[in-house]
């Protein structure tokens, strides 16, 4: 049996964006020219869980789990709660998800 998933939307909010730049100008890697981003989104899949979890379950595990995934990929460690997530990201569920490359 295939388990679902869920879809949403994360949002860099500026806070996160200066996080980045400080840590940048920190680092002795020369800095990209058009390196000014503004906003971004990034759209996460996470398996829903199983009888008797709710959305707010999934989404305090989106959220930890995305804080973590920042860890591994860009050696960021935030603290994996949800004041932190909300502190620099904005979360909401994708309103539908299409798979272009699933057949009918």
């Amino acid at each position: 049996m295939e388990m679902e998933k869920s879809f949403y939307v994360v949002t860099f909010k500026p806070a996160y964006l200066e996080l980045l730049r400080h840590k940048a100008s920190r680092s002795e890697a020369p800095r990209e020219a058009n390196d000014e981003t503004t906003e971004q989104r990034i759209i996460v899949a996470i398996t829903q869980g199983g009888f008797g979890q709710d959305v707010i379950d999934d989404e305090r595990q989106v959220k930890e789990r995305f804080l973590e995934h920042l860890f591994f990929s860009s050696d960021i460690d935030l603290s994996r709660t949800d004041e932190v997530f909300d502190l620099y990201f904005e979360l909401e569920p994708a309103d539908e998800f299409v798979d272009l490359d699933q057949e009918s």
